[in-house]
C-alpha cells in the first residue's frame, strides 16, 4: 500500500489548518493498540484501554461522533454503508466502525495508522463539497465532489463558488506543504469554506470531472460541475 506521505496525515495538517478545519481530537494509538485494530479485535485488555480514550475525546461533542484515522475514514465498514453513514454515539462503536473496515485494518498492518481522530458528525449539502486542484503552487481547477448527479442549481453558482474558492486558496497557500496538492472543502450556507482534508496529487486521489491528471492547466479550468443529461429530440429509432 502507498504511503502518501506524513505532510497528509490528518493530525500532521490539522495544526497548521485548524482555523479552517472542524474541531477535533485525537487518540494517539500505542503499537499494540495499532496491532488490534490491524487483526480486528474487539475484546481485551488493550482494546478496552484505547475505548476508553476514544470516550475521553468524544466527550469534547454533544450528540453524534464521526471517526477517522490519519489518511482516511472507514468508508467501506458496515456502519458507514447503512442509513448511519458513518455518525457513532458510542466509544465501543467507534472502534467497531474501524475494526470492521478492511481498508482500515489493512492500512494499519501496513504501519499507515498511528492516530484516531474524533470529530462531531455533521450531515453535508452534497452539491455543496468540492475538491480544489492545485497544480504548481495555482490553483487550477475546481469540482463537484460527488459525481452522483447533476444538480441544476449549481449551474448558476459556479462562477461564485469558484470565487470563494479563489478567495480562500489565498488565504492558505503560503501554508501548503507541497505545491501539488488536492484539497476537498465544503461550503456553508454562509459562503464560508471549510477544509475537509488534504489530498496528494494523483493516483489513488480520484480526479473527479478534472478527468485526468494529465489535463492542461496552464490556464485554470474553473468550477467543473457533472453536466445536465443530454435530451433526445426528433426520430430516434431503436433496435435490440
Amino acid at each position: 500500500m502507498k504511503n502518501p506521505g506524513d505532510a497528509f496525515r490528518v493530525q500532521n495538517y490539522y495544526k497548521t489548518f485548524s482555523e479552517y478545519s472542524l474541531p477535533a481530537y485525537f487518540v494517539t494509538l500505542q503499537p499494540d493498540e495499532i496491532e488490534a485494530l490491524a487483526e480486528g479485535k474487539t475484546e481485551g485488555a488493550v482494546v478496552k484501554g484505547v475505548i476508553r480514550r476514544i470516550s475521553e475525546a468524544m466527550g469534547h461533542f454533544f450528540g453524534k461522533r464521526f471517526i477517522s484515522v490519519d489518511f482516511c475514514a472507514p468508508t467501506d465498514c458496515p456502519r458507514y454503508l447503512s442509513s448511519k453513514h458513518g455518525s457513532v454515539a458510542s466509544a465501543e462503536s467507534g472502534w467497531y466502525s474501524l475494526v470492521t473496515s478492511p481498508k482500515i485494518r489493512e492500512m494499519a498492518a501496513a504501519g499507515l495508522v498511528e492516530c484516531i481522530c474524533v470529530r462531531a458528525f455533521r450531515t453535508f449539502d452534497v452539491p455543496r463539497e468540492f475538491r480544489l486542484f492545485v497544480k504548481d503552487g495555482k490553483l487550477a481547477a475546481m469540482s463537484q465532489r460527488f459525481l452522483i448527479r447533476h444538480f441544476r442549481r449549481l449551474e448558476k453558482r459556479t462562477e461564485e463558488y469558484w470565487k470563494l474558492a479563489e478567495k480562500f486558496f489565498q488565504s492558505i497557500e503560503s501554508l501548503l506543504p507541497e505545491k501539488d496538492i488536492v484539497i476537498d472543502i465544503y461550503i456553508t450556507s454562509r459562503k464560508k469554506v471549510i477544509m475537509l482534508d488534504l489530498n496528494p496529487w494523483g493516483d489513488p486521489t480520484d480526479p473527479l470531472m478534472m478527468a485526468s491528471w494529465n489535463r492542461d492547466l496552464s490556464t485554470p479550468l474553473g468550477c467543473l460541475i457533472v453536466p445536465p443529461p443530454h435530451t433526445l429530440s426528433g426520430d430516434v429509432n431503436v433496435s435490440f
